[in-house]
């Protein structure tokens, strides 16, 4: 039985600048980086990390022009405060958003950005206190 989702691994051509811009954005610092792997621990404990596949990890790992078959979801305190301050990286970073923070009937409020390598984060803030998706009856 699964326990928790640990980790998130993401293939990037350009590690160190997507690690600025994760750095940039989510306020996270790397706890460790060079120019083939980035790894970030965030304050739950899970990870989101960034490597360039080399050597052997080339049989299994693409890079992918547009990975649209996938988004990953974050959970933020204030998506509007964080939407705008996103808006501030525009003149820094390369990035696409769907438009402004929507609100949803099951009560979380979110939009997707769009980042420098084409993954999709679905950026919320959900009514939970602990940043969760809320199970409605």
């Amino acid at each position: 039985m699964i326990k928790a989702l640990s980790h998130l691994v993401i293939t990037s051509s350009d590690v160190i600048n997507i690690s600025r811009f994760f750095t940039a954005v989510f306020k996270v610092e790397a706890h460790f980086a060079n120019e083939d792997f980035a790894d970030f621990v965030l304050p739950d404990m899970s990870r989101v990390a960034f490597f360039r596949p080399v050597g052997k990890a080339k049989d299994y790992f693409d890079l992918i022009d547009n990975p649209a078959q996938v988004s990953y979801g974050v959970t933020v305190e204030n998506v509007d405060q964080f939407y705008e301050q996103l808006m501030n990286l525009k003149s820094e970073f390369s990035f696409e958003v769907s438009g402004e923070p929507k609100d949803h009937p099951w009560g979380e409020k979110s939009f997707l950005l769009i980042d420098p390598d084409k993954n999709r984060w679905e950026i919320t803030q959900s009514p939970s206190k602990d940043g969760h998706l809320v199970n409605l009856d």
